[in-house]
């Protein structure tokens, strides 16, 4: 048995390795990064180098991962479902019983796609009391389930699973890592605030909204920081890469700007900004008018948020590459819309810490259910009996 565990967050632009030991302790962590996860020539050398070097550090051999993987394809989806008994039963059997119902209904009327996550929101037992968690030696007579679930296309998990198939990894577990980002830092810094995250990514944002600790809405649309980088790029007729350098700096000061000077194409953005002059003012409203975009489309245009009491101003959390990008400097639209405005900086490694975390929590175990049988008919079960 391995006495390590990896995790790896596949990102479209970087990728991540982390290495935990027995006693959950990250004692390894790397990065690589690639051009784009479709170039299976970049992806596999970036995993292969990746992978390699902790297996020379550790000596150890690597076969099994834990893998974090955003889409905008990643959906969610909510069913109530009801269980009465005859007779009084333990809540914790009951419990389980109920979620792999729902699990087995959700993929039968899915069969398309996977389930990722499952989240239960709410428990109510004997009709009319609401229950946080499990206590083992509880009677009931009535269970309610009120269940969130977040799936993928299983074309896309099938592809992501074929890349690391190729180096001879195996997937164990796959995460969406906005979720498991999200419920990491949820549950070390915040109480029952109501709070949305954002995750800003490469080629994607997610937006995740909690109420009172519940997860309630769930939304991924397919535009991310590139997409600034790209809005920079044509509009002021810049490169991609010196376009890049300007979205990452432009919130800063000049003198704030730190540069490697062993690095001899190392350029100071904002004195070519001067020698060409550009306009600081412009390259605000291009990332701005973006950011509004996004907001919009990722929050803004979602009925959950329309019908929102207005009186009400969440929190706004912002996680990802690209959450530096919102200030409450600038006039960005959304920032009215939110009682406070928070950026949280990750580390490398924090992303990998998520997903362990995750894969060690309870809510990670309710999708190891049994798939219910076929039912058969009297004929066929008489044949399968006989042909054993």
């Amino acid at each position: 048995m391995n006495r390590y565990e990896s995790v790896i967050d596949f990102g479209s632009k970087n990728i991540r390795l982390s290495i935990f030991d027995n006693n959950s302790k990250n004692i390894y962590s790397s990065k690589e990064v690639i051009i784009d996860n479709l170039n299976n020539l970049s992806l596999e050398n970036s995993l292969n180098s990746l992978i390699r070097g902790a297996e020379k550090k550790l000596s150890t051999h690597i076969d099994d991962v834990i893998v974090l993987y955003d889409s905008p394809k990643y959906y969610s989806l909510d069913i109530s479902i009801k269980k009465t008994f005859d007779y009084s039963s333990p809540l914790n059997k009951a419990y389980n019983n109920l979620v792999e119902e729902a699990n087995f209904i959700v993929s039968q009327n899915n069969f398309k796609d996977q389930i990722i996550h499952v989240a239960v929101n709410s428990i109510t037992i004997n009709e009319n009391k609401k229950f946080d968690k499990i206590i083992d030696e509880t009677k009931i007579k009535s269970l309610i389930l009120e269940i969130k679930f977040i799936c993928l296309n299983k074309v896309l998990v099938k592809s992501v699973i074929n890349k690391f198939k190729k180096i001879n990894l195996k997937i164990i577990k796959i995460y969406c890592s906005s979720y498991v980002k999200t419920i990491f830092h949820k549950k070390k810094f915040y109480g029952k605030d109501y709070l949305i995250y954002l995750d800003i990514g490469f080629d994607r944002t997610s937006s995740l909204i909690f109420n009172n600790d519940k997860f309630i809405f769930f939304n991924s649309v397919p535009v991310g920081g590139n997409n600034i980088t790209k809005d920079i790029s044509k509009v002021l007729k810049l490169n991609l890469d010196y376009s890049e350098d300007l979205k990452i700096k432009f919130n800063k000061i000049e003198s704030d700007i730190s540069f490697d000077k062993s690095e001899p194409n190392m350029i100071n953005p904002y004195s070519v900004i001067l020698e060409k002059n550009i306009s600081i003012d412009l390259l605000k409203k291009i990332i701005v008018a973006r950011i509004d975009e996004i907001m919009e489309l990722v929050v803004f245009k979602s009925n959950f948020y329309k019908n929102i009491n207005s009186t009400l101003k969440p929190k706004l959390i912002t996680i990802g590459g690209g959450s530096k990008l919102l200030s409450n400097k600038y006039n960005i639209i959304s920032n009215k819309s939110f009682s406070e405005l928070v950026n949280f900086a990750e580390n490398d490694s924090y992303n990998c810490e998520a997903g362990f975390s995750y894969s060690k929590s309870d809510e990670s175990l309710l999708l190891l259910f049994k798939k219910k049988p076929k039912k058969t008919g009297f004929f066929e079960g008489f044949f399968n009996l006989f042909s054993k």
